[in-house]
């Protein structure tokens, strides 16, 4: 083979490795960007689910406050009606105190005259 030859393959086998190498970098570099591409979307979108997350926050906090006061809210209206079963349990208890003495009018007034 002539030098020449040799000189004119081993040009091109140095061509071919040099855009080998260039095919390499842009290929990389190339998926470098579209990662970047991507790591800032799921950071765009992890900051999105944040804000939302603590929306979610606050609006689990609104609802506890209100839950407490309406289990607040119960409890005063069980203690009312507990109060009103208590009266209504003592109006009964003297209104059968006032039958029974009423009863016992009745039936001394009944011996006392027996007409009646």
């Amino acid at each position: 083979m002539s030098t020449a030859l040799i000189i004119v393959i081993a040009a091109v086998l140095v061509l071919l490795l040099v855009l080998l190498v260039l095919a390499g970098r842009r290929k990389r570099d190339t998926r470098r960007q579209q990662r970047r591409v991507e790591a800032r979307a799921r950071g765009a979108e992890a900051e999105r689910r944040s804000g939302r997350a603590g929306e979610l926050e606050d609006e689990a906090q609104s609802l506890t406050a209100e839950a407490q006061r309406r289990h607040d809210r119960a409890d005063e209206l069980r203690e009312e009606a507990q109060r009103f079963e208590r009266e209504a349990q003592q109006h009964a208890e003297a209104a059968d105190a006032e039958r029974t003495s009423a009863d016992e009018h009745a039936e001394r007034a009944r011996k006392i005259d027996p007409d009646r």
